[in-house]
């Protein structure tokens, strides 16, 4: 569990009690990201099996957030775009072959 994002809080959170929690912590690491601040690792594993905390509780103008469901090869949702690479967005519909490898 990435902690750093948590600044405001004194006391930080050992664990995600409920799916508030599971929520709040996705908000705030989806913001994290869309500001520059890139997940880790575990952020990823953690996330993979949230499906239903993504579903229930979607970010649909966070491109952080459609960038997971992008990762997860989970349904888009409307709304919002996933992060694409400036060459991704130059490239127009030509799909790069390594995407696949993630």
């Amino acid at each position: 569990m990435d902690l750093t994002v948590y600044p405001d809080l004194d006391e930080l959170p050992r664990e995600f009690k409920t799916d508030f929690d599971r929520a709040e912590y996705l908000a705030r690491i989806c913001g994290a990201w869309d500001f520059g601040i890139f997940p880790t690792s575990e952020t990823f594993e953690l996330f993979a099996d949230w499906r239903d905390i993504f579903d229930r509780f979607p970010l649909i103008d966070s491109p952080a957030y459609h960038t997971f469901r992008t990762h997860f090869g989970w349904l888009r949702v409307p709304g919002g775009r996933a992060m694409y690479a400036d060459y991704e967005l130059l490239d127009g519909d030509y799909l790069d072959p390594c995407v696949s490898l993630w």
